[in-house]
């Protein structure tokens, strides 16, 4: 390994959430203090935006990562020494302007925030990201199950390598352990702002690829793998604070307070158009089903898994939060928490109230005890989500008419593509000898 840094790479995000770099040479430097000062760290470089997913055209490609300096570390995973930068994107002719690309998800949530949250408040996130280990042939790697160790988890060395990889890059690592499902696991990270958060997301993906792949293992992120085994997803739990003080923590202890009732009435209100952004492939539908500890109905309660949105225990007010059960890790983390705070903001100035909390497993109900107590159902498949999505004037508005107008068509592409030209497995076993 070199003893020096001589090379940026400047990491950025794609509308569909994907992690991009370019990698732009820099001074030598024997550490990020050097690095600070330096024309890459400082200026940035190009992007040809029109082979980024929704980026810009052809007729407008000429791009320009600006660097956010505070997001500055040094790459622990790489065979020579790199450091890596967040950037946001702009269009050339508004650099001189300090104006961000209208497109950039990045530059979205920081609108968000300072349209949204004033007066110091601020939303802290924590997540549960979710994955299998692979063999190199497409097998699952072990049959573990939930909380096992090694030799029953052999990937335990990997999972661990990743853990401390992402702290050294300075996203908080709460736990990791062995999931649910069969090679599937789970590195739990920390409460930070969620701006932080959506930067920690995309990186973590990538670390967590790159150190697997070395020890010959594969990671997939995807949101169902196969339908009998339970689905990765992204539960994140969300805090609303305001200098020092949480805002969810209620008087009563284990309590929920007001504006946290608000916050999760407004998410309850907007859910179906946020599904379209937290749950943005074909494959995340087949995840939301019932019994596999994924939401399907839109509601909330205390302790209550089967919920959309579930109230952890808590034990003090600093620690009040409530959990939002059904992104997975294909969401854009920038546009998932830009749409969270609109929505949750939403509810909030409005006062608004949500239902009762229901304390039953809502999959044990019929369909006419879920219609007396008026529980609507999630979208069931992506067209529908982003009907929602195409309909919801507050989200519209407030994430950008051209961000909302790119993103839906290139998900209805997708969508598309898979109506008009997939052809399953289940179709050939159904229909292959008709």
């Amino acid at each position: 390994m070199s003893d020096s840094i001589s090379y940026v790479v400047l990491q950025f995000s794609d509308i569909e959430g994907q992690l991009k770099a370019m990698v732009v040479p820099c001074r030598p430097a024997h550490n990020l203090e050097d690095l600070e000062s330096d024309p890459v760290v400082q200026e940035g470089s190009s992007v040809d935006g029109s082979s980024v997913a929704g980026l810009a055209s052809v007729e407008a490609s000429d791009l320009r990562l600006k660097p956010d300096p505070s997001t500055l570390v040094e790459l622990p995973y790489t065979a020579r020494r790199l450091a890596a930068v967040m950037c946001w994107v702009q269009r050339k002719e508004d650099i001189d302007l300090g104006k961000f690309h209208d497109l950039d998800g990045r530059a979205v949530l920081q609108k968000v925030y300072d349209r949204y949250l004033p007066d110091g408040m601020h939303l802290r996130v924590k997540t549960e990201p979710e994955f299998f280990f692979l063999t190199a042939d497409g097998e699952l790697l072990d049959e573990g199950q939930y909380a096992d160790m090694y030799p029953a988890c052999p990937a335990q060395d990997t999972l661990l390598e990743i853990a401390t990889a992402a702290q050294e890059m300075g996203i908080g690592v709460r736990v990791a352990h062995h999931e649910v499902g069969t090679a599937q696991h789970e590195i739990e990270l920390e409460f930070s702002d969620a701006r932080k958060m959506a930067d920690s997301i995309l990186r973590f993906k990538n670390l967590a690829r790159a150190l697997a792949l070395e020890d010959g293992i594969d990671v997939t992120f995807m949101p169902k793998l196969f339908p009998d085994v339970a689905g990765s997803g992204l539960h994140c739990h969300l805090q609303l604070w305001k200098e020092d003080e949480n805002l969810f923590g209620g008087d009563t202890q284990g309590e929920l307070s007001d504006t946290a009732k608000s916050f999760l009435a407004g998410l309850m209100e907007h859910a179906p158009a946020i599904t379209a952004i937290a749950n943005s492939t074909i494959n995340s539908y087949k995840r939301l089903v019932p019994h596999h500890e994924a939401p399907v109905y839109i509601s909330w309660g205390y302790r209550n898994r089967t919920a959309l949105i579930r109230v952890p225990l808590f034990t003090t007010p600093e620690k009040a939060a409530i959990e939002f059960r059904s992104p997975d890790m294909m969401t854009n983390p920038y546009l998932l928490f830009a749409a969270i705070i609109v929505a949750g903001m939403d509810g909030v100035e409005n006062s608004a109230e949500p239902p009762e909390p229901l304390t039953q497993d809502i999959f044990k109900l019929t369909d006419k005890e879920r219609e007396a107590l008026n529980i609507p159902m999630l979208p069931s498949n992506l067209y529908e989500a982003l009907r929602h999505l195409r309909e919801d004037r507050l989200i519209r508005e407030a994430l950008g008419d051209g961000l909302i107008d790119a993103y839906i068509r290139l998900k209805t592409s997708e969508w598309e593509e898979y109506v008009n030209r997939a052809v399953t497995d289940w179709e050939w076993e159904r229909y292959g000898e008709a």
